[in-house]
């Protein structure tokens, strides 16, 4: 085949000069040549699917317009939760179906269906598709949060879970054993080095929230210099955090808006399971928009202002894990939620208490808060478009 497509391209240069009509006749055969191994592959992908699975997901709202091969993948846009939450909105609140591709796959964009996913149909849902990508550049089947549900998933999780909990550092890695335990270090140095990225993007977007909004960051200067027990203390340390309400409101309020895995990673369902009337089938991916979830008018009021307040008075019992209130999943919940979402949270929270205990912020001259561009880029680690720039001046 090379050959012949090397013989076309030959010819190509030769002959484009005989006009538009010669060159579309030639460039024919090389688009055949290019288009039949995805034909092929497409064919191959629906007669291996099952006609009963295919009939039952039909019967879940789904968008129109889907295209031969790339299914839905065109309406995805450059940021897919916001893209997912509008059609979501149109066709499907609760749950939907995608091709992705000529992968089927379930968005639930509600608390309730995510509840019904995360929680009450935890035990089929804990699975996880094979991914290439994941296998190649994570060690997927290894690496607890994207292999199969299973024996090794558990003896790493728990190992995993343990040391998160008992640790204050990082493992060192043993490599090349294959046990559960050499697998959790490498699960653990993975972890430690997404947090890291996770944790400064989620920073980010807190003191831009701030900036933007200069009366919150008063309120938490003042709570965070009010709190810390001794005058002149030279930096805030974790036994001052527990009394700092505010602080843990801002980082709420902050994950709420900007969670830093908007999409979850695709679960796989294990064995048929009805959600609302609908059959998802065994073998089927759904994924949860926590980013839809955390701006539903529904559920939150100004779903898209930086409010803290909003997790005090009587909410500042809503906690990180989604136990009983699946408005705000941030760290997932259930079998696959984070493990190490109590090390993130107590991160986060030092953090930015030590960045306004010890400065105040000013914005550079010429810039005014409304020109704070709070646009996100999405990938594996999603982060705000534009660099925050600001001006530390020290508190005393």
């Amino acid at each position: 085949m090379a050959a012949v497509v090397h013989d076309l391209l030959r010819r190509l240069y030769d002959e484009a000069a005989e006009g538009p009509r010669s060159l579309f006749i030639l460039l024919l055969p090389l688009l055949f040549l290019v288009l039949l191994p995805l034909l092929f592959l497409r064919r191959f992908v629906e007669s291996t699917a099952s006609p009963g699975d295919d009939r039952l997901l039909s019967k879940l709202p789904s968008p129109p317009n889907k295209l031969p091969i790339i299914g839905h993948l065109h309406l995805m846009g450059s940021f897919p939760p916001i893209s997912l939450a509008a059609l979501a909105a149109k066709h499907g609140p609760d749950l939907m179906l995608l091709r992705l591709g000529t992968v089927p796959t379930v968005i639930a964009s509600s608390p309730r269906a995510a509840e019904a996913i995360l929680r009450t149909h935890d035990h089929v849902f804990a699975s996880r598709p094979r991914s290439m990508v994941a296998e190649v550049v994570i060690y997927g089947q290894s690496n607890s949060c994207y292999s199969p549900y299973g024996d090794h998933f558990r003896k790493v999780r728990k190992v995993v879970t343990v040391q998160l909990q008992e640790s204050p550092g990082i493992p060192p890695g043993q490599g090349g054993g294959g046990s559960a335990e050499d697998d959790a270090d490498t699960d653990l140095l993975d972890m430690f080095e997404a947090g890291t990225d996770t944790s400064y993007s989620t920073l980010d977007v807190a003191m831009a929230e701030l900036m933007r909004k200069p009366e919150a960051m008063a309120k938490l200067q003042a709570e965070v210099r009010r709190m810390v027990p001794t005058k002149g203390q030279e930096m805030v340390t974790e036994s001052d955090l527990p009394t700092m309400t505010y602080l843990k409101a801002v980082i709420k309020e902050t994950l709420r808006l900007h969670p830093a895995a908007p999409l979850f990673v695709p679960h796989l369902s294990m064995e048929a399971c009805e959600i609302d009337g609908y059959t998802i089938p065994s073998g089927t991916r759904v994924m949860v928009n926590a980013w839809a979830i955390g701006r539903l008018s529904a559920c939150w009021d100004n779903p898209h202002e930086f409010i803290p307040e909003r997790f005090m008075d009587g909410n500042n019992d809503v906690d990180l894990k989604g136990k009983t209130d699946f408005r705000y999943v941030p760290f997932g919940a259930g079998r696959r939620m984070c493990p190490g979402i109590h090390a993130a949270a107590a991160t986060l929270e030092i953090m930015l208490a030590n960045l306004v205990y010890r400065f105040d912020w000013e914005l550079p001259a010429g810039v005014r808060k409304e020109d704070i561009d709070m646009t996100e880029v999405f990938g594996l680690t999603v982060h705000r478009k534009d660099k925050l720039l600001l001006v530390p001046k020290p508190a005393w």
